[in-house]
């Protein structure tokens, strides 16, 4: 009933607090106003299973593409200008 009581008065008025003031003042109680604490945001951690390691150098890193180009079965027009690319900068660094 109170809670009903209360719902009445917070329809007619502005605002929480003065909800809370007229019906403490109607009825004599005393309801205490708890601020309200905003929860701690907890981010998710993703794992992502059988993802690939990074290399270790850039190295490394162009002969891992290169493998990757020459084992791909239909090659574009793009995969074979850079797999030449690579090539060349393969030969230059050593």
């Amino acid at each position: 009933m109170k809670l009903l009581k209360y719902l009445i008065i917070r329809t007619t008025t502005k605002g929480s607090n003065e909800a809370i003031n007229i019906y403490n003042t109607l009825y004599n109680t005393n309801v205490v106003m708890t601020p309200i604490k905003p929860l701690p945001v907890v981010k998710p951690t993703v794992t992502v299973h059988n993802s690939p390691l990074k290399p270790t150098d850039k190295k490394q890193e162009m002969i891992d593409s290169l493998e990757y180009l020459k084992g791909k079965t239909v090659k574009t027009k793009k995969d074979k200008e850079s797999i030449s690319m690579l090539e060349a900068i393969l030969k230059n660094m050593t």
